[in-house]
């Protein structure tokens, strides 16, 4: 691999690891839901988190802020004892706690094994 390839490969990494900072976190947000939320909404400046709260049959989606998800805060905040909770900080991320976004790695390693034979 030549030093210009070289160049664009990490150029293309660092963009493609700080795109997803440049925007509002977009979450979805549902009060008490019997099913999986799909309303969602872009979050106000101060919230830097998506949270999900499950309960026994009801969920609980919405925006937050990272530095109140402690267990004890999250239970404060909702009047809650038995629960299980997320908080997460990437678009979307708490619809359910095993989807992953693997599409800007997938193009990245698309675009790398492209480079390499070149």
């Amino acid at each position: 691999m030549d030093k210009m390839n070289c160049v664009l490969l990490a150029a293309f990494i660092i963009l493609t690891i700080s795109c997803n900072s440049s925007y509002a976190l977009r979450c979805y947000i549902c009060e008490q839901s019997p099913i999986l939320c799909r309303t969602n909404l872009t979050c106000s400046d101060e919230e830097d988190a998506c949270l999900q709260i499950r309960m026994i049959h009801l969920r609980t989606y919405k925006c937050w802020k990272m530095s109140k998800c402690s267990k004890e805060v999250v239970a404060q905040e909702f009047s809650v004892d038995s629960f299980r909770h997320l908080c997460c900080q990437r678009d979307f991320c708490n619809k359910s706690p095993s989807l992953i976004n693997t599409a800007p790695l997938g193009i990245s390693a698309v675009i790398v094994v492209w480079m390499m034979s070149l």
